[in-house]
């Protein structure tokens, strides 16, 4: 069965196109009038409105397999049937429109900015989530999509600024995949590979089974008084600790949490250092970038150290309701915060490495 649709939005980007309906972008330009394409609040990709003037996309022909894809793509949109207009005259076609309140209206929507800002990250999740289909209903799907883009943003910026390489080089550096499942996915995805890579005394490894527990990049920060010489730690529950059995799973860090797409690492650092504590932080010095466990987890860290004044922040609590958070500050001297190094009261590794940097570099911030 053949599918008449309009597409007004991102999905008039054909490579987008290509990734989500699995053909290739088929189209002809048309107009709908009698409304308008405006950006959904706080989001990146356009709403349609009913409006004086009209709105300009394009016309293509579907078959079910490929109209099922768009339509499970299209989460939080229905399909209605509008008259629209072609070239050579005026036809019915269909149209995703948004559910009734789904999104309020944001700003102008421009295609060719959005290709231009948006379109990378929209397009490299479009790959991941539409591994789900067939595997999840829409609605699940859906749930996952904010972490699915998460994910993919991480991606993107490891390909654009990938870790360096040290002597002596692999001969190539190619790995040969085999195939990848992914049987659990959420807020975070289990992925297991059938893998080959190059040895380096050369030639291949045999094709091996590899697993990998997924997360998005994140940051960590860890506030610093250098009048006071105080440092502010963080406690909260932390699950896996929890699940390795320790009786005490309240685990001192500091300040840490995912970065949203589009979100630079340090734009991401004084936000969780807001939410999670309440400081204003101030100039940034960053620690390093890191991977905490290569071997079995795909997470990036970024930390850095924040100048802030901790006057008052002793034992208050914090964190987002919308997320469950129940954290609590605690400033306490450097010097006692270094002693939980060896009594193993500071025993997460992000936590133990901003205290040694700060150990290195604390006579300098202080102006000594």
């Amino acid at each position: 069965m053949s599918h008449r649709l309009f597409l007004y939005g991102t999905l008039c980007d054909p490579d987008l196109f290509g990734i989500v309906a699995g053909e290739p972008l088929e189209a002809r330009i048309a107009i709908l009038e009698g409304a308008r394409a405006v950006l959904a609040e706080g989001e990146a990709f356009p709403v349609l409105i009913d409006s004086e003037g009209s709105a300009g996309g394009v016309v293509v022909e579907v078959g079910d397999a490929a109209k099922a894809r768009l339509d499970f793509y299209e989460f939080g949109f229905l399909c209605e049937a509008r008259e629209v207009r072609l070239s050579e005259g005026r036809v019915s076609a269909q149209v995703y429109v948004p559910e009734a309140g789904q999104w309020a209206e944001g700003g102008e929507w421009s295609l060719a900015e959005w290709q231009g800002s948006r379109g990378p990250l929209a397009r490299e999740t479009a790959r991941a989530f539409m591994g789900l289909f067939g595997a999840m209903s829409p609605e699940q799907a859906a749930r996952t999509y904010p972490q699915v883009q998460m994910r993919a943003a991480s991606r993107l910026r490891a390909v654009s600024d990938p870790s360096p390489e040290v002597a002596p080089k692999i001969a190539h550096r190619k790995v040969v995949p085999g195939r990848t499942e992914q049987p659990y996915i959420d807020y975070f995805a289990v992925r297991e590979d059938w893998l080959a890579f190059p040895r380096f005394g050369g030639g291949e490894s045999p094709m091996v089974k590899r697993t990998a527990f997924m997360g998005g990049d994140a940051v960590t920060v860890l506030p610093y008084d250098p009048a006071t010489d105080n440092v502010l730690l963080v406690r909260q529950f932390r699950h896996g600790a929890f699940c390795r059995g320790d009786p005490n799973p309240w685990t001192l860090e500091p300040a840490a949490g995912r970065i949203d797409p589009g979100e630079t690492p340090e734009d991401c650092a004084l936000r969780e250092l807001a939410e999670e504590t309440g400081v204003a932080g101030g100039m940034l010095h960053f620690v390093g970038r890191y991977y905490p466990s290569p071997g079995a987890y795909s997470e990036y860290l970024y930390s850095y150290v924040a100048i802030a004044d901790l006057a008052g922040r002793d034992r208050g609590v914090a964190g987002l309701d919308s997320e469950d958070e129940d954290i609590m500050a605690h400033v306490l001297p450097f010097e006692d915060a270094m002693a939980m190094i060896e009594t193993g009261a500071a025993n997460t590794g992000p936590l133990i490495l901003s205290l040694g940097w700060l150990g290195m570099n604390r006579e300098r911030l202080r102006g000594g």
